[in-house]
């Protein structure tokens, strides 16, 4: 995505490496937003703020902490989130929480089959605490210890709220994964 040149060059404030590091970043910044946000006014005013937290805090990056793509994706969340909460547009919310109902340890998530049509449709319906973990562990592939680092929950959040998330598609979408998978 973007090298330690790259985010050298962007600390010292130099104007061509912030257009560098938003070209490079970009697409990846906009598929977040946009999983969220169904609305391409929001994703926009979005995307700007994202960029505008991320070139102001340029400096407190640490790569000893976190990768550079781990870091810009927890940016990316916080400001989609806060979007939500600040316009309240979606009354669907349930926020993500420190501390999470107990699930069996041992309990494993199994991969659903599912339409992308289906699931696009479910995204722009599921809570946006499930929906953030879910598209962090299914679609990015993040496991849920790095999911706990970007959302500064706990690997058991992480892990119940993708349980939940499995489980809100299964009661919320069951007939339509039936009528996919049995015709």
């Amino acid at each position: 995505m973007v090298d330690n040149h790259l985010i050298a060059a962007c600390k010292r404030k130099e104007r061509q490496a912030f257009q560098q590091c938003y070209e490079a970043c970009a697409p990846y910044v906009f598929s977040i937003v946009k999983a969220y946000l169904p609305n391409a006014s929001d994703r926009k005013d979005v995307m700007q703020e994202v960029f505008a937290q991320l070139f102001h805090h340029i400096t407190a990056f640490d790569e000893r902490k976190a990768s550079f793509k781990t870091w810009m994706t927890r940016i990316t969340i916080n400001q989609t989130i806060s979007f939500l909460k600040k316009h309240k547009k979606y009354s669907h919310l349930v926020p993500l929480t420190k501390e999470a109902t107990t699930i069996p340890d041992d309990e494993k998530i199994e991969q659903l089959s599912i339409n992308k049509q289906v699931l696009d449709s479910a995204l722009q319906q599921m809570p946006v605490g499930y929906k953030t973990v879910f598209l962090l562990f299914f679609v990015e592939g993040y496991s849920h210890g790095e999911i706990a680092k970007i959302l500064n929950i706990t690997t058991k959040t992480s892990r119940s709220q993708l349980s939940r998330a499995i489980k809100w598609l299964r009661s919320n979408y069951q007939d339509q994964i039936k009528r996919l998978n049995y015709g």
